[in-house]
């Protein structure tokens, strides 16, 4: 859960750069520039960071030693950032989405405190944020619970029977700092992999490396193991139970979509999973640009 696995092949010249370009590449499509620090911790190997600022401060003075050349204006800089060429505007976008993610996160964490108070729920993260603090104001603040092996429906009904009736639960019409609980994952699931889309899924990689992790509970409580038969059985019936008052289109979904994954170890709600999407944008933005520089 810590991360993604360390590719130890080492980038250098070209590749390097290829890396970092498309590293910023990726996170343009969120509005979002980033700092050599940022750039570093995406890249799928490891490297100094002096390399990284070394690399960049090339691409830069490129573009001031021969400014009419406008097919080598790949990246730009300002004010620490660093940019797709003629992306300036998004500075300002992510400096203002800095005071939406800290509103958010205090909720976050007001609701993890209160989600941790179940035995089954071992670890609460902040998710969908591509990007450190990369929340819009009008967005919906998305978890991922990590539960106690076998005890994913009784944890999904605790957490999100709470949110409801607190009423903070997105609606079509209302999304703004509610609470999404559209993914559970068991503590001993280790198939990560399994929910990649099949073919490029740039965004799943990203989207794992930049989950907040809110709450972690290391102990177990023991009382419970006494109890497992009796547990069990509400397990199965709080699975029972959500299914039969689950959405026939959340039901129609299960295992026939990207987003909407439901398994012993799994259970993934997301109906408008964008991978895809995002997955094309990428493609065609890294044509674009290799095209024209290669």
């Amino acid at each position: 859960m810590s991360g993604l696995n360390t590719v130890t092949t080492k980038l250098v010249g070209l590749e390097l750069r290829r890396a970092i370009i498309k590293t910023i590449a990726f996170f343009d499509l969120f509005d979002w520039p980033l700092t050599a620090w940022e750039i570093k911790k995406h890249l799928s190997a490891p490297v100094p960071l002096l390399e990284v600022v070394k690399l960049l401060d090339k691409e830069i003075s490129i573009n001031k030693e021969v400014p009419e050349e406008k097919s080598l204006r790949v990246i730009n800089s300002q004010d620490g950032f660093y940019f797709l060429s003629g992306r300036s505007d998004i500075i300002t976008i992510r400096q203002q989405r800095y005071n939406y993610f800290v509103r958010k996160l205090k909720i976050a964490r007001r609701f993890a405190i209160i989600f941790s108070f179940f035995p089954f729920v071992r670890k609460v993260y902040l998710s969908n944020v591509v990007g450190s603090y990369n929340l819009r104001d009008g967005s919906d603040i998305d978890f991922l619970v990590v539960t106690t092996p076998q005890r994913l429906w009784l944890s999904r009904l605790y957490c999100a029977g709470l949110a409801k009736i607190l009423n903070r639960r997105p609606t079509p019409r209302r999304k703004r700092d509610t609470i999404c609980l559209s993914f559970y994952m068991s503590v001993d699931y280790q198939d990560w992999h399994d929910l990649r889309l099949s073919g490029a899924d740039p965004y799943f990689d990203y989207w794992r490396n930049n989950l907040v992790l809110l709450y972690n509970k290391n102990r177990q409580y023991n009382f419970l193991k006494f109890l497992s038969t009796v547990v069990g059985l509400f397990e199965l019936v709080a699975k029972k139970l959500q299914l039969k008052i689950m959405p026939s289109y959340l039901r129609t979904a299960i295992n026939n979509s990207d987003g909407v994954v439901i398994n012993d170890s799994v259970l993934k709600f997301y109906i408008h999973d964008r991978r895809r999407e995002y997955a094309d944008q990428y493609a065609k933005k890294i044509q674009e640009i290799f095209g024209a520089t290669n």
